[in-house]
């Protein structure tokens, strides 16, 4: 090709269109490429940060939650814990409740308290009684499953004479006043 046919063919106005056409096809390229370094890239990295962060929120509300309702269950455990002064009312409810299965009560001895952690103090007590056997398991029945914080820690039983002797051994634990 000649100098003068390359200078008609840059002259052609469908050459001008073209090579406007291209020019602008390499500036949006550019403006594309501009567009995601500068705004997609950091969006996808701050969408990946806002993510994490609402994955932590999450988690910390759904722990904030369930410590606010172990805190009310703990609540409603420390108050059903018995202070000192509690106690003799609560052996005199053991007493009528073996008393009313027909059960024979002996002396309730006591052991001295130990001092735990938290201000709770541990009660341990002997609680002989003696009666028939259906008497003496609904006994240690009503024991298990009465609200008051009260546990069987030992449970010695003997037969004699067609009665059946429970030496038991409860544990409680008791609030500071």
């Amino acid at each position: 090709m000649s100098p003068d046919q390359l200078r008609t063919l840059i002259a052609n106005p469908a050459t001008k269109r073209l090579r406007v056409l291209a020019a602008l096809c390499a500036g949006l390229i550019a403006l594309n490429v501009l567009v995601y370094t500068f705004a997609v890239v950091p969006a996808a990295a701050r969408l990946a940060a806002s993510r994490q962060q609402y994955a932590d929120l999450r988690r910390e509300y759904a722990e904030a939650a369930l410590f606010q309702k172990q805190k009310q269950l703990f609540a409603g455990l420390m108050s059903g814990i018995p202070a000192q002064k509690d106690v003799p009312l609560l052996m005199k409810e053991l007493v009528q409740t073996a008393r009313r299965l027909h059960l024979s009560v002996d002396a309730i001895n006591s052991d001295i308290p130990k001092q735990g952690a938290d201000g709770l103090t541990m009660l341990t007590f002997t609680f002989p009684a003696a009666g028939s056997y259906p008497d003496v398991k609904r006994f240690i029945y009503e024991i298990e499953a009465s609200p008051r914080l009260v546990g069987i820690q030992d449970l010695k039983l003997s037969a004699e004479k067609g009665r059946v002797k429970l030496q038991m051994k409860l544990v409680t634990y008791l609030r500071a006043e």
